[in-house]
């Protein structure tokens, strides 16, 4: 998930793209068209459902010269039959399991730039963003 965050809303919303067309989602809101029937016109809206974590492995090595290591990068299911890989913010994987909600969550890289990242949902409180 290397979507940059457009900063004019405040806060933040963490939106998917739907298709009216047929109905399927997709990720970054704003792809150049439906995944599935090509239709041209996306329209950003939130999720159906709270993220799922499908899966989660912790790097020890950088992937690129802005991730810090050790971090933990999971599978997360955004919509049905969305899943995105995406930085997962927590001390260390103990504190996650399969098939547990996640949040999205604003924060800035190493550039300055403002990208999302996901942590635990706490009960009541799916979207921090």
């Amino acid at each position: 998930m290397n979507e940059t965050i457009d900063t004019s809303m405040r806060p933040p919303v963490f939106a998917i793209g739907h298709c009216e067309a047929c109905g399927t989602y997709t990720y970054p809101p704003q792809a150049y068209g439906c995944r599935r029937c090509g239709a041209a016109l996306l329209h950003p809206v939130s999720p159906p459902a709270p993220a799922v974590l499908r899966n989660y492995v912790t790097l020890h090595a950088a992937l690129t010269p802005e991730l810090e290591v050790p971090c933990v990068i999971g599978e997360i299911e955004l919509a049905p039959g969305v899943v995105e890989e995406a930085l997962i913010h927590v001390a260390d994987e103990t504190q996650l399991s399969l098939g547990q909600q996640m949040a999205p969550e604003a924060y800035q890289d190493g550039k300055d730039q403002w990208r999302w990242r996901f942590v635990p949902a706490i009960d009541g409180m799916e979207d921090k963003a």
